[in-house]
Formats: C-alpha cells, structure tokens, sequence
C-alpha cells in the first residue's frame, strides 16, 4: 500500500464512533519522523471540587486550589492528512490550556480553549414547510442547493484525553497516537471515501479515552469512559468501545420513531418526544422528563401537513402564524423550538467513572475532570496511582466539527511528589 506522506494526526481518538478505529502495523501506519510534542504537564498535589451529577451547574469559578498547578498550552489544529478525511476543517485552531491535580485518592484536569460558537445540539429536528415533513439537522456538513457552500454541522462540542493502558501499547509509549494511526479506509470525508482508522496493533493492546461531550457534561456531569483495542486488526472495523455499562439506556438513546400519516399507509420519522412549551436550554431531552410527572410528553399521531398530536391530546402545529420559524431552520441555524434528537441520562458501571463539568465563557469553554487514580475496571482503565509518568495525547471538536477535530500528541502526565 501506498507509502504514508507524514500525516499528522488522525493521531488522536476521538474520532466518534463512525470513525474512530485502529489499524494494525501492516497497513499504512502513520510516519512520525517529524517527531513529537514532548510537552509535560505537571500534576501537583490538591483537591479540587466537582459538582456531582444531580447537583447545582457548575458557575466557571475557578477554585484558587489550581493556582498551585502550573499552566501547559498546547496549539491543537486540524490537519490536512492529505484524503479529505477532514475536509471543510483543516487549519482549524485553537489554544489548549490544561491543569492537574491530584489527591490520595482522585485526579483532576482543568481544560480551557476558545472557540467561535456554542455547540451542544445533536441533530435536533426541524420541520420543512416544503415538504409537509419532519426531518433531523446532520452531524456532517451537507452541500446547499448553490453547491459550492455548505451548511455547517450540528454536532456537540468535544474534548478527549488518551492514555496507554498498562504500558500495553508499545508504540503509544513511543509515538503517541501516531503509533495506531492509519490512512486510509472507507471512511471519509464530505468529498471523498478516503479516511483514516485508529486501533492498537495487536491483541493484550489497549488504550484508555475520556470522551467529554459537552450535552452529556452540561446536562449530567459525565464524561464517557471508552477504551480501544486491536479486534483482530479489520481495516474498517470500529475499535472504540464504552466500558462496562449497566443498563441498555446508559447515556441516553435517540429521540426518533417512526409513525404512520394519519390515514395513509405512509411511514415518517417524528420525534418521539417533545416539550410542548419548548426551549431546550441545554440541547437534549433528559430520560428522566419522559417519567411520570416530566416535562416532555410523547407524539403519537402525524398528518400529511406536519401536525403532530401528542398524548396529552394537544396539538403541535408548526405551520401557524403564531410558530412563525420556531420549528424551521432559520439561516444557519434553527428555531428556539426545534426538537432535540437525542435524549440524555447518566452512564453506568465503569463508563461513568469520570466526573466532568463544563462552563461555556462565552469565548469557549471551561472544562473539569475527575476520575480515581485507580478505578475497579483493571482492564479497561489506565490505572495512575503508582504516579508514575504517563503518555497522553488530547484532540479537541469545536465549531461544528465532528470527527475533524485538532489533535495534540505526544505529551506526558507528571507527578509532583
């Protein structure tokens, strides 16, 4: 297979599920000869304070406790890997400021970067009032009608760390995520089939992610707990997996169902529920608002005009003078009522080992992490309480952009003792 020119970064992992994968050593690794980061974070010792999931949003008051940690900045770009992988983001930048602490028991990390909006919507609903239909904002760019601009991509804001499990990943120790990432698969870009998978080079390999989603961080104070493996080496096999999880709607699940217009044969995608009132603050419905006594009240009939009848027995009619564009897109963006496509609840078992909060500044984003120097999952977890250094790598998503996200590799975790 074609030689790899030095294609900086699928390097890091949170490519989402769709296209984050490893590749084994056989098939177009990425070259590192230009070398790595090498920057060192420094953890010192502190306790830092989280809100826990059910209580107040955290307000972006920065405790003096991280006066002691010192500051790492790392520029995070987007790179051009040469296949359209991330195609419509590349040269996207921003500055990442991080701080750690850590305590007998706990580690923590404080993440800052700017960015130009505030993304937590996660392919929200909207109506068409050309086609009488009810249809999902995408997660990737999708072309206008004039065929040379693109409406941008609803898609939550992210940021990830990566870590090697047990020293299990030989060329993670040595070239960060450069060492299981690969070029090419059939996962691409908006233009192009070309892509990049991710995944350890062979079996006993695995790597530790954090995944913070921002409408999964603002709405219940979690980041995702995922590891990667080898899986037999598949060029397009997707090789991230959610750690141990306890119930089938950990995290949530899609706000989608498919109903018959009244009086047709016709199937059609509505959402599956709706807060009549609307105003979805933080981009998502939570499980817990379609329990008895929540806000949201489940859809049950469509008719050819769009009119969706809910349980309640009230009407939601998006065509009226009074709905105006509420329901619509409008410009770029969408109506205040557009309807979340996903609901959220908490994560369980080990996937829910991280404790986050986010703060939107608005310039960017603050983010908080805590997780145990050691957790119970000792095989899917990096275990960090030998405070021995630690290799890591972050990748950041922001302005609409989804698995075309600014990387940065190659540093290391130290411990102040």
């Amino acid at each position: 297979m074609k030689k790899r020119k030095l294609l900086i970064a699928i390097g890091l992992f949170v490519i989402p599920a769709t296209l984050l994968t490893f590749c084994t050593k056989n098939n177009q690794l990425v070259d590192t000869s230009a070398g790595l980061n090498t920057s060192n974070l420094y953890s010192v010792k502190g306790t830092a304070i989280l809100k826990p999931i059910s209580g107040s949003a955290w307000d972006g008051t920065i405790e003096t406790v991280w006066n002691n940690a010192p500051k790492l900045t790392v520029h995070a770009v987007v790179p051009d890997l040469g296949n359209n992988t991330f195609s419509g983001f590349i040269g996207n930048a921003t500055d990442v400021t991080m701080r750690s602490l850590y305590d007998a028991n706990n580690i923590y990390f404080l993440v800052e970067w700017n960015c130009a909006q505030k993304n937590l919507a996660s392919s929200p609903w909207y109506f068409n009032p050309n086609t009488h239909l009810w249809a999902q904002e995408s997660g990737a760019p999708v072309k206008n009608a004039d065929s040379t601009t693109y409406r941008p991509a609803f898609i939550q804001d992210q940021f990830t760390m990566i870590f090697n499990i047990a020293n299990s990943c030989p060329s993670f120790n040595t070239q960060s995520c450069y060492g299981v990432c690969h070029a090419n698969s059939s996962f691409g870009g908006v233009t192009s089939p070309s892509g990049g998978v991710m995944h350890t080079s062979g079996p006993g390999e695995f790597l530790d992610c954090w995944r913070a989603r921002m409408l999964q961080v603002v709405n219940v104070n979690q980041a995702n707990d995922v590891y990667i493996d080898w899986g037999g080496g598949t060029l397009d096999q997707n090789e991230i997996h959610n750690d141990l999880q306890l119930s089938t709607t950990d995290g949530g699940f899609n706000n989608k169902q498919s109903l018959k217009i009244t009086g047709t044969g016709t199937k059609v995608n509505v959402p599956m529920y709706v807060v009549p009132a609307g105003g979805y603050s933080n981009g998502a419905l939570l499980q817990s608002d379609t329990l008895a006594g929540g806000k949201a009240v489940k859809v049950i009939a469509v008719d050819s005009t769009g009119v969706l009848t809910l349980a309640n027995s009230t009407t939601i009619d998006p065509r009226t003078a009074t709905s105006g564009t509420i329901y619509q897109q409008v410009g770029s963006g969408d109506g205040p009522n557009c309807i979340p496509g996903s609901f959220v609840s908490p994560y369980t078992g080990s996937r829910g080992d991280i404790t986050a909060n986010a703060f939107w500044t608005g310039t960017g984003w603050r983010l908080l992490l805590k997780r145990a120097l050691k957790t119970t999952d000792a095989a899917y977890d990096v275990d960090l309480s030998s405070l021995v250094n630690q290799p890591f790598g972050i990748g950041v998503m922001f302005n609409g952009a989804d698995n075309e996200h600014a990387i940065v590799s190659g540093m290391t975790l130290h411990f102040n003792k």
